[in-house]
């Protein structure tokens, strides 16, 4: 990725889908998708990065969003996604949000 790049990452949510959305420079790069099927749990289930920004780090700031927006609603995660539960497994801060 190119220093100075604008990263950005914003929730998105309507009836459709609901995700966090990872932009550089504006384009869209990857995502998180995520739902709430039950109150106070947070279920993700995918996690996907640009293929040219694997191992970059981005796809651990998607999992980071998800994880902040879940302990600001005091809500439990259960993260279908393997790439997500890896992350947050191996974060003592995040593994404590595990459901």
């Amino acid at each position: 990725m190119a220093a100075g790049a604008n990263v950005t990452i914003t929730r998105e949510a309507n009836k459709d889908a609901q995700e966090f959305v990872l932009h550089i420079n504006g384009a869209r790069m990857g995502s998180l998708d995520y739902a709430v099927p039950e109150a106070g749990v947070m279920r993700i289930d995918y996690v996907e990065v640009a293929p040219e920004l694997r191992g970059s780090g981005l796809g651990r700031e998607l999992v980071q969003a998800a994880v902040d927006w879940a302990r600001a609603g005091d809500l439990r995660i259960v993260p279908i996604c393997g790439y997500a539960r890896a992350v947050m497994t191996r974060d003592p801060l995040m593994r404590a949000l595990l459901r």
